[in-house]
Order: structure tokens, then C-alpha cells, then sequence
């Protein structure tokens, strides 16, 4: 690896020839539009909307949005903006969930048409759309059930990944006054690079200590779930989520608490979320649920009747923009 980087040489201050002079005016003047886009595009209820604004650089070309254009959502999603072709010297912009691939040389977003893709990812979660200027606002995609992802915007990311927390475990009365409370999840971080159109599958385990696992051709990510709190046995800690593969750093899920005579032990919290409370610390039978994603659910509690642990919470993929 060598010689990389070029030089784009400054324009001279004295008169030149225009073959010389002039060129190198030019030849700065077209880098530094390279990939331009100083559109506008906002969110709204059931919608998004493009604003009269610009320029914003198409093969080498500005143009400027001239008229506000209106996009009703449907479904919700991952939306993108591009510009067709439509009568010489105009693009018309439309709207779709199908990425792009990013073109280094143009410095942009394409379609597999040759379409320009404008820089803004628009979020629909069915009310509220939410637009997001790409390479300027953070943004989080939140996935919490298996299935596939696809990168909308090629640059780097990062994936916040957490398994299941434990649920707590059930009490049934004459054999113990407790469950065990439910262990928090495992939370592992990765950074790294994500290409357009480049797919990602969400695997889930909702099993007690199982792994979640997200994963594409070159990368595997592995976060183990919380274990459940045991039926009936109080005096003992619930473990939390340990293994991992595939991350650049982990945290580990905290225990689930042991139980005393006033109740005072909770799930296990996981990076992400605080583990619930007994049913007795609560003044019921139910124990609580996990609150936020991967921690473990408090132990039932019994009276008269069983006790019910709470849920932990649900797994989740996080990917930050």
C-alpha cells in the first residue's frame, strides 16, 4: 500500500494560460461538489415531506428541488428518497424501502437504475415519520424479533446486541415463599463498516441461557440470554448471560438477586435494563417485569395462591447510524 492520496492542485495567483490556469479552477471547483446534497426533508404523521431546497449533485450535474413534494406512508419501515429521470433538465423525486449501492467515485447513493439517492433515511413506525440527514444525525434502527435486515446507507455502524433476560421464577405455597429471580442478559458492542444492500438475519431465543445471534456472509454476533429463576428455591442467585462470540466488548448480565425475608431482590440487570422486583417487594404475588431490554424478571411471591415471576425483557439489535 502506497501513494493513495493525490494532490488536487490550488488554482495559481497570477495569470496563466486557460489550458492551465482555468483547469485546475475547475478540476477544485467539481471535487468539492462531488456528492453534494443540501436538500431538506422532514417528517410527519403518516408521511414525509421534501422541501423546496438544494442543490444536490447528480452525475456531476445540480439540480434543486423547486416545488415541495408530499409522500404518503403506508407500511411501516426503512424509506429512501431518489431522483428519475423524467424531461430533459428535470428528475422527479420518488420514494421506496429498496436500498441503493453507494458509488465512491460519485460520492453518493444510486440505484440499481442510476438513480440518485438523496442522504436522508426516513423511519415509519406506523404514526410518526422521522427524517434522518445520513453522515449528520445519529440514528437507531431497533430490531426485536428474527428476521432479516437490510443497510440502507453504506458507512460505519454500530450494533448494540442483547439476549433475552430471565424470567423470574414461580413460588408455590407450602414449598417455599420465593422463585428464584430471572438473570440478566449478556450486551455485546460491535463497530464496523456496513455496505448498501448488504443483509443481515436476526435470529432470537427466548430459552432460558440461550444465545441470540445476528449475523451476514462475513460476521456472526452471539449474545447469551439470561437464565430463569428456579421454581421454588429462593436461596440461591440466577446466573446471568456469559457467552459471546463475534463482539468487540461485552458486559456481562448481572445475577438475579437472592431473596430475603422483606423481599428485597430484583432480576438481574443487564446493560440495558433494570431487573424487576419480587411479588412481595411489591405487595402481590406477580413478580415484576425486566425494565428495558435483556434485564430479568422478579420471582413470584405466595400467599395464598402461586406466585408468577415477571418477564424479562425481550431481546434487541440496535443499529446505530
Amino acid at each position: 500500500m502506497a501513494n493513495e492520496a493525490s494532490i488536487l492542485n490550488n488554482p495559481t495567483s497570477i495569470p496563466e494560460a486557460v489550458s492551465t490556469g482555468y483547469q485546475r479552477q475547475n478540476v477544485n471547483i467539481v471535487a468539492a461538489r462531488v456528492g453534494m446534497d443540501e436538500t431538506v426533508v422532514i417528517g410527519g404523521a403518516g408521511k414525509c415531506t421534501l422541501k423546496v431546497s438544494g442543490p444536490v449533485d447528480v452525475n456531476g450535474v445540480l439540480y434543486t428541488i423547486d416545488s415541495e413534494v408530499e409522500f404518503a406512508l403506508n407500511i411501516a419501515g426503512e424509506y429512501i428518497i431518489y431522483l428519475e429521470d423524467s424531461i430533459a433538465g428535470h428528475l422527479t423525486p420518488k420514494i421506496t424501502s429498496q436500498p441503493g449501492l453507494f458509488s465512491a467515485d460519485k460520492n453518493a447513493h444510486y440505484t440499481a437504475d442510476g438513480y440518485r439517492i438523496l442522504n436522508w433515511l426516513i423511519q415509519y413506525k406506523g404514526a410518526n415519520a422521522i427524517a434522518y440527514k445520513v453522515g449528520r444525525d445519529r440514528f437507531e434502527t431497533v430490531i426485536t424479533a428474527s428476521g432479516q435486515w437490510r443497510c440502507m446507507f453504506s458507512q460505519p455502524y454500530e450494533i448494540v446486541m442483547c439476549g433475552k433476560g430471565g424470567n423470574g421464577g414461580n413460588a408455590v405455597y407450602g414449598a417455599s415463599d420465593y422463585g428464584g429471580n430471572g438473570g440478566g442478559a449478556l450486551t455485546g458492542h460491535k463497530k464496523l463498516y456496513i455496505e448498501a444492500s448488504d443483509v443481515w438475519t436476526a435470529v432470537f431465543s427466548a430459552a432460558s441461557g440461550g444465545t441470540c445471534s445476528f449475523a451476514n456472509i462475513a460476521n456472526t454476533l452471539q449474545a447469551q440470554n439470561g437464565y430463569n429463576g428456579v421454581t421454588n428455591v429462593r436461596d440461591s442467585a440466577t446466573a446471568g448471560g456469559s457467552a459471546h462470540a463475534g463482539f468487540d466488548r461485552v458486559v456481562a448480565g448481572k445475577y438475579g438477586g437472592f431473596n430475603s425475608i422483606d423481599g428485597r431482590a430484583f432480576g438481574g440487570d443487564s446493560e440495558l435494563g433494570i431487573g424487576g422486583e419480587t411479588g412481595k417487594f411489591l405487595n402481590t404475588n406477580n413478580g415484576g417485569n425486566g425494565k428495558g431490554y435483556g434485564s430479568g424478571g422478579g420471582s413470584g411471591y405466595v400467599i395464598t395462591a402461586t406466585g408468577i415471576g415477571g418477564t424479562g425483557a425481550p431481546a434487541v439489535i440496535i443499529i446505530r447510524g
